[in-house]
Parts: C-alpha cells; structure tokens; sequence
C-alpha cells in the first residue's frame, strides 16, 4: 500500500471488528483509548496502561506462541497500538532472554508500551506522507521521543524507566540519532533492548514510501548495524527470540 490516498482511505475506512485473529482486542481498544486521550491534550492514565501491560506480561507467560509472531494489523487507525503491544511484548521476551527477574521483565514491558507515545502528537497526515519529508516536517516527528518522556514523567514521576525508554529510544550506540544531545553517549541499557524491537517492528509493517520488509532482510540490517546504531548484544537476544520463533512447530 504505497499510493498515499489508499492509506488516507485505510485510515479513514470504518474498523472491522471481525478479524480472524481477535487477539488482544481489548489490550488495542484500551490502548487506542489511552492514545485518543492522550492526543486530545489529556494525562496518561497509569493504572489503564498498566493493566494492559500485566495482561501482555500474562499472556506472555500462557501463550504457547512465539513473542516473534507479531501481532497482526487489521486497520490503520490501530497502529501505534499494535506497534506498542508487540514492542512490549518483544521487548519482554528479550528480557528474558538476557535473565532479567521478573519484576524487571514487567517493568521492561511496560517501557516498550509507553515508549512511542509521544507519536499522538504528530498529525496522521504526516504519518501518511509518500513523499520525503521536509525539514520542518521531520523536526515534528523527531520531537516525539521529548513528548513521551513529559507526558510519562507529568503522569507520574516515579516511571523513571519509561521516562527515560521513551527519551532515547532513537539514540544510537554511537550516540547519533534523535534528540541531539549535547554531550555524545549510550543510551540505557533498557533502552538499547526496546529500540531493536521497535526497529524489528516497525520495519516489519507496511509504511506509505515502502512495503514491510521480509524477516531475514530486517535480521541481516540489524547485524550490519549492530554495533554503531544498535547494541549488539541486544542484536543478538532479538535474533534469538526470532529463532526460537521460527524453531517452535
């Protein structure tokens, strides 16, 4: 779906409730409720977010499916709470991985559901957008790691962790990416592990310039980049949880 109007339409089409996969449904209302809010000039609602992050955590743990069996898209208008519900479920399967006890796999989940919710404040027309984006344009995406950070921290300042997830996840292990910061550095460690599920995620979904791209082509980016852009250890338990996916009958 490359043709900017059939995303405009997609985005606009009436929600089908009959998808075949009715998988987390009320984790996508939920969140799409969180995010509306959120985008109408509201608070985060903590104890909502958090609900639906130990339901993820639950379903995680019951679950005989794969973390790497992402959560499939059946309306446009959904994404950036389907994308929030596969990061943190991602996210937590690779903090299992790495043997992180649980109250910090639960804590890591609800980091990676937070940690774009500060996209509700770039327009959807922006988000639909074929064409390459201009300066001022991607100035309005590039601000939504500092949004989601103020919204998370204005909600409660005790989520330090999501706070800080939310704050860097565009920073590279190099120290480039969004935002600027004026001394170079690494990000958190947590931060590292739920930006390569946010990559494999989103490179994984269609986009308005381009189609998803398959599995291995995502896995052979992120070995090319590890190391610079993205943490190679992080590189490497994400591989992993995709293996074990492919592995599992």
């Amino acid at each position: 779906m490359t043709n900017p109007k059939d995303w405009e339409a997609a985005i606009d089409a009436p929600l089908d409730r009959t998808e075949k996969d009715p998988r987390f449904r009320v984790e996508i209302d939920a969140i799409c409720w969180v995010l509306d809010g959120l985008a109408a000039g509201g608070k985060l609602p903590v104890v909502e977010a958090e609900a639906v992050a130990h339901s993820l955590f639950v379903d995680m743990r019951t679950d005989d499916r794969s973390p790497a069996a992402l959560l499939p898209l059946h309306h446009m208008r959904e994404y950036n709470a389907v994308h929030a519900i596969n990061v943190a479920m991602l996210a937590m399967a690779l903090a299992e991985r790495l043997e992180y006890d649980e109250e910090s796999v639960r804590a890591i989940g609800f980091a990676g559901l937070l940690h774009d919710i500060g996209m509700v404040k770039v327009p959807v027309e922006l988000l639909a957008k074929s064409e390459p984006l201009g300066p001022g344009e991607r100035d309005v995406i590039r601000r939504h790691p500092i949004e989601g950070a103020r919204m998370i921290v204005e909600a409660d300042a005790s989520l330090d962790l999501a706070a800080v997830v939310a704050y860097e996840h565009h920073i590279r292990v190099d120290g480039s990416g969004y935002p600027n910061l004026t001394y170079k550095r690494t990000g958190h460690r947590v931060s590292r592990l739920v930006q390569v599920c946010d990559t494999y995620h989103a490179l994984s979904s269609p986009r308005p310039f381009r189609e998803p791209w398959p599995t291995d082509v995502i896995v052979s980016f992120l070995n090319q980049n590890a190391g610079t852009e993205f943490d190679t250890e992080m590189v490497g338990a994400l591989i992993a949880v995709i293996k074990d996916g492919r592995d599992t009958p």
